[in-house]
């Protein structure tokens, strides 16, 4: 069992971790790019459910940041200990695998709208160069016609 303060960091987005925790009593909030200007609020956890499930079962780094919402008590799970919470603890399993599709249906549409954002800046980037292409030659082809 372990305390966090009230906007303490649980988990930090781009490092690696080998435990998952449940909430036992108190919340807390989960985001992407935290600190950042454009930092996004994913949501907010509260007692009973678990996160950090994917650095147990994948040990690849955290793809978001939690923070204690207010104090929060916390059960930390390592991957040593991960089958005997689940066999003690079935319905934690269901929890699971629900906030990693949960999870994964984030991502794929924060995918999504990164490349809506990326066709949208490319196209801008297209009419620009086309407008500058015009400019060029409109400047080439009328400095072309004074030296005659």
């Amino acid at each position: 069992m372990k305390v966090f303060c009230e906007d303490e960091i649980i988990i930090r987005e781009g490092e690696v971790y080998h435990e998952m925790y449940k909430i036992v009593s108190g919340s807390v909030a989960v985001y992407l790019r935290y600190g950042e200007k454009d930092e996004h609020l994913i949501g907010i956890i509260s007692k009973s459910k678990c996160f950090g499930e994917m650095h147990v079962l994948s040990e690849q780094p955290s793809i978001y940041t939690v923070i204690a919402y207010k104090e929060v008590l916390l059960m930390r799970i390592t991957k040593d200990s991960l089958e005997e919470f689940i066999a003690n603890n079935p319905q934690n399993a269901i929890d699971i695998m629900r906030n990693m599709v949960h999870t994964n249906l984030l991502m794929q549409k924060n995918i999504s709208l990164l490349l809506d954002d990326i066709y949208e800046k490319q196209d801008i980037n297209k009419r620009r160069t086309e407008e500058i292409k015009k400019k060029i030659m409109q400047y080439s082809i009328s400095g072309f016609g004074s030296l005659k």
